[in-house]
């Protein structure tokens, strides 16, 4: 991965000289730097735009100084595995998307990098070689519905889009507010309240088209936490409805699948003589936990609720009919 000269170093030194010298100019800080003097303009256009630094060009004295006290920017300190830790979460992203998404995560990894102040020299390759990710099943975010719902997050705007939902052909038009993202189980999701509906929607952004960032804003303070409600059901599914209590028998064979993994806040695993568990769970919400449940077969039983356990039954003579002979 190539690295130019990082602009944090440049950006340091630039604030270090105005310090200790006498009205510097950009020609100073080129030379100083080893960059011409358009990169140096746009260095002062961040720290003046970007940084907020208090630095004025003096006409008078045809150079820089503070126009206040200034202590400088934060010393950045970087350990190799916070940046290995980088690689990583860069690496998944851009197993976890389309095309042109890839390519905007492995550019803002390359920026993100160069901000290093070459303190610290990392053999990238060697890295490479070592981990792998392999995701399947993915439907395509499209790269501009990403960033459109990224802006409306981080800009508590509004939105509008087409929306088509599962097992329909046609597009329903949705006016939202934005609330949350994430991507669960190889798929991009959006929370959002829906105007309309008067309560919170779950979208599916390769679902979305036409997606429109609208000028209104809204208070997000305003709004429910979704991390918390999702705590609350499993998956992304959750309702508003009391939490129940589930209790799942699990064959010894996969026992230890089970207990290498934290599959809901509230689990609590209780060992059994004959080697097989009972997982407790607290959830408010059953499709996708019945789902989970059937993905198992017969090396997993429901013990209670009853609710759930029957349609998990009638979720497994659906599948078994399907392979009867006539």
């Amino acid at each position: 991965m190539p690295l130019h000269h990082p602009q944090h170093e440049r950006m340091t030194k630039i604030l270090r000289m105005i310090q200790e010298m006498d009205h510097p100019n950009s020609t100073d800080f080129a030379n100083a730097c080893e960059v011409d003097r358009r990169t140096i303009l746009r260095d002062l256009d961040y720290l003046r735009d970007r940084m907020h630094a208090p630095i004025a060009y003096d006409k008078s004295r045809k150079g820089y100084r503070f126009t206040r006290a200034y202590q400088g920017m934060p010393a950045l300190e970087v350990r190799e595995s916070d940046l290995l830790w980088l690689f990583v979460g860069q690496h998944l992203l851009d197993q976890a998307s389309d095309e042109e998404l890839a390519s905007q995560v492995r550019e803002s990894f390359e920026r993100i990098a160069a901000l290093m102040d070459g303190s610290v020299s990392i053999a990238w390759d060697r890295y490479s070689g070592l981990i792998t990710s392999k995701v399947s099943g993915l439907g395509a975010a499209e790269l501009e519905t990403f960033q459109a719902v990224s802006k409306a997050l981080t800009k508590h705007r509004e939105l509008r889009f087409s929306y088509r939902k599962t097992g329909r052909s046609a597009l329903e038009t949705r006016h939202v507010r934005p609330v949350h993202s994430a991507f669960v189980n190889n798929q991009w999701y959006l929370f959002s309240f829906d105007i309309e509906r008067n309560d919170i929607r779950t979208f599916v952004l390769s679902r979305m088209s036409g997606v429109e960032v609208m000028d209104e804003t809204f208070d997000p303070a305003s709004l429910p936490e979704i991390p918390r409600l999702l705590e609350k059901g499993f998956g992304v599914q959750w309702s508003k409805t009391e939490q129940t209590d589930v209790r799942i028998r699990i064959s010894e064979e996969i026992a230890h699948l089970i207990r290498e993994r934290k599959w809901h806040p509230s689990q609590r695993i209780e060992a059994q003589e004959d080697g097989s568990l009972l997982l407790h769970l607290r959830v408010n919400t059953f499709r996708e936990l019945a789902n989970w449940i059937c993905s198992w077969g017969p090396l997993v039983e429901v013990l209670d609720p009853p609710r759930l356990r029957n349609m998990v039954a009638e979720k497994l003579r659906d599948a078994a009919a399907v392979y009867q002979s006539d």
